[in-house]
């Protein structure tokens, strides 16, 4: 009997790595959570706009003698109607929410004394206002 030196794998032990690395694949893949992550992003980019627009609104009040812009009601409007009032003195562009599917998805209103500014879809259960 002639012994050969045969290299290289054989197909059980080829498809037992390939298992244990798709095990590990979707522990990582779990573990990290991408749905999270994109949803903290977009909280994130959220509570950016909202500061944005607060401070824009504030610096409005100062050259203004502490006024806030008329387009500011007490009901809840679309921040779009402050366009006029803030793009180009304070800011480049309004911002849109990264969900918003018709206007810009940011609400913002006043007591007299305070303004408010709220994302309208913000998907986790804080309340993202200014």
């Amino acid at each position: 009997m002639k012994k050969t030196n045969q290299k290289g794998f054989t197909l059980i032990e080829l498809l037992i790595v390939i298992g244990i690395i798709a095990i590990l694949a979707a522990a990582v893949i779990i573990a990290i959570n991408p749905g999270r992550q994109f949803e903290q992003a977009r909280e994130a980019t959220r509570w950016s706009h909202v500061n944005s627009v607060a401070n824009a609104v504030y610096s409005y009040a100062i050259d203004n003698g502490g006024n806030f812009p008329d387009c500011i009601t007490a009901g809840e409007t679309d921040i779009s109607g402050c366009s006029s009032y803030l793009v180009d003195t304070y800011m480049a562009a309004l911002p849109t929410d990264p969900q918003a599917t018709s206007g810009n998805g940011y609400n913002i209103s006043t007591d007299g004394t305070r303004i408010t500014i709220a994302s309208a879809a913000s998907e986790s259960e804080v309340t993202i206002t200014q």
